[in-house]
């Protein structure tokens, strides 16, 4: 079966954030802050009641804190996010399932903005079975989420705890592939937030050169 994926894709913006110290990401924080809460977009800061958790890496060797993490439910959330850091100029990171031995959904380095698509956990499959996936549902979730609607299956890895954002756009590989191919393969769309906050759906005819 075929994949259409409800992702975030986000190229690189304009001017990225350096490694910062500790003491500088609540300076950097605070006008980022002003920013995302004048848009109504959803976020946890240092302090918050959640941030600890949600900052928590795979990796525990590997800690990193970030400015900010956003939680949004809907794509212009994710939009507003991304503009605003590209006018204080800090790196944006989307984190599907978190699953990164380097942690890099936690942007691999202090200050980032992480967008956290968690709230983006629908599984839908259609008539003609392309399956409609949120950037934040893990594997195992899709894949009894296919199965359940209509007996489908696709070509994934065998860790159900690991997001599907991250695992498809670097490949997919898994016990089927040598039979069905990567999770990649099976992927006919995107939905795509530029690194302007352009949203975009992507396929191999609409905007190519974002697709592959």
């Amino acid at each position: 079966m075929l994949l259409s994926i409800f992702s975030l894709l986000l190229l690189r913006s304009t001017g990225l954030a350096v490694p910062l110290v500790d003491d500088k990401i609540s300076t950097r924080s605070t006008t980022l802050t002003d920013c995302l809460t004048e848009k109504d977009v959803p976020i946890q800061l240092i302090g918050s009641s959640s941030f600890s958790q949600l900052a928590e890496p795979y990796n525990l060797a590997l800690p990193y804190t970030p400015a900010v993490i956003v939680l949004p439910s809907t794509t212009q959330h994710v939009s507003e996010a991304v503009v605003c850091a590209g006018q204080y100029k800090v790196k944006v990171q989307a984190r599907s399932g978190g699953h990164s031995y380097a942690s890099f959904g936690l942007g691999g380095q202090n200050g980032s903005m992480v967008i956290d698509l968690q709230n983006f956990h629908n599984v839908t499959l259609n008539q003609r079975n392309v399956a409609q996936v949120g950037g934040g549902v893990r594997l195992g979730n899709l894949a009894l989420a296919i199965y359940n609607q209509n007996k489908r299956a696709l070509p994934h890895g065998t860790c159900p705890g690991v997001g599907v954002g991250g695992h498809a756009t670097h490949g997919g590989f898994g016990y089927t592939s040598r039979l069905w191919g990567l999770t990649l393969d099976t992927i006919v769309g995107l939905d795509v937030v530029l690194a302007n906050g352009t949203y975009v759906h992507t396929t191999s005819s609409a905007y190519p050169d974002i697709f592959y």
